[in-house]
Order: C-alpha cells, then structure tokens, then sequence
C-alpha cells in the first residue's frame, strides 16, 4: 500500500510552487499584450500554456493528498 499522504513541509512546498506558477502566469499575461514581437510574444504563450499545466499537475497533487 502506497502512502499518498504528504507532510506537512510538503504539503507547503506545494502551495508555494503552485502560488509561483499562477504569479508566473498572470505576469505573463499582463505583460504579453505590451509585447510585439512575434516571436516574444509565443514564447510567452507557450510558457502560459506549460506552467497553466504545472499547475494543474500541482494542484492535482495536492487533490490526491486530501
């Protein structure tokens, strides 16, 4: 039997990466509509799009563990 329960530093580690990846992306966002450049501008999306993911897969986690 696997244990799926986290400690409670992991529990907080989580939180944090999980508050870093929405900072992450809500800066992107604001900022992305000053950019102009083409190429800028779609990195910045596809880093929305990763950490949008990183996300989910945090929160996921953190879903499991309850």
């Amino acid at each position: 039997m696997l244990n799926t329960r986290l400690a409670p530093h992991e529990t907080l580690d989580l939180h944090e990466l999980l508050a870093a990846k929405t900072l992450s992306i809500s800066k992107s966002a604001a900022m992305t509509s000053f950019v102009n450049d083409p190429e800028l501008k779609s990195i910045m999306q596809a880093e929305m799009q990763t950490c949008s993911k990183h996300a989910q897969d945090i929160q996921s986690l953190l879903n499991q563990a309850i």
